[in-house]
């Protein structure tokens, strides 16, 4: 009876991803591969390889994975050395606020930002009422360069996921080996280099790697931001076209 549960289950399982999870996805990868009468080509995903603005998209998509990883890392590190560490009072708050990001998408945060630092936003605002801007020609604060605002309303949403990661490898990290280093005269940030780092890379790179997957395809925070030169965008502006335009699917292969 428990054999026949396990295999129902299991099968009830496979069926439902089958419909739900593998054939959405073959039914997008294969629209980069069928031409309009039917034939197989690879020619979708050549141009999208060849032509400058896609591969623009993905130089600055690969750009936002990158510096979304490194300032997630650079923001969560201490805050997990930090807390497994020492003891102080509040610890306990303190770990549940780390947390607090996850609880809402990063473009969330992006809107608020575009609400106080955009050009109708609340700063202008305050500088027009002092007298300090001309109402006619307001200020835009976050101006072109907006892949520096996507990166850190990225980070901001996703470090929590680095810091979960480094602190459990920081449990894990045997403390005998640290306090045999410090007996061997290996102390404070050289330990930290040298024993500690090399110990807690596996759970570093765990995080690291499901950051930049995350914010590699992230498409909230470059559409409030109107960073239309990215792959995400490219896609969604792509899929809203109702002519049948393959190269989205081409894209997505890509990606």
């Amino acid at each position: 009876m428990n054999r026949k549960l396990a295999i129902t289950i299991y099968l009830s399982t496979a069926i439902f991803f089958a419909l739900f999870f593998v054939y959405p996805i073959w039914h997008t990868v294969k629209e980069a591969f069928v031409t309009t009468d039917g034939g197989i080509t690879f020619a979708y995903v050549i141009e999208i390889l060849q032509n400058p603005v896609y591969v623009e998209g993905l130089v600055n998509s690969f750009y936002m994975g990158l510096f979304t990883t490194v300032l997630s890392l650079i923001i969560a590190l201490p805050l997990a050395l930090l807390a497994n560490t020492w003891n102080f009072k509040g610890k306990e708050i303190l770990n549940s606020l780390i947390l607090v990001p996850l609880i809402l998408p990063p473009f969330v945060g992006a809107l608020g930002i575009k609400q106080l630092l955009g050009q109708a936003g609340a700063l202008n605002s305050f500088l027009i009422d002092l007298g300090m801007m001309d109402a006619a020609a307001p200020y835009d604060w976050l101006g072109e360069g907006r892949l520096p605002g996507v990166v850190l309303m990225n980070a901001l949403h996703l470090y929590p996921i680095a810091y979960l990661n480094i602190s459990a490898a920081l449990a894990n990290v045997d403390p005998a080996l640290e306090e045999a280093a410090e007996n061997l005269g290996c102390h404070g940030i050289r330990r930290l280099f040298r024993i500690t780092f090399p110990l807690i890379m596996p759970g570093m790179f765990a995080g690291a790697t499901i950051i930049f997957s995350w914010s590699f395809t992230e498409l909230g925070v470059p559409l409030i931001f109107d960073f239309t030169r990215v792959t995400s965008v490219q896609i969604f502006d792509g899929i809203k076209d109702l002519s049948g335009n393959p190269f989205p699917y081409a894209l997505v292969v890509v990606l």
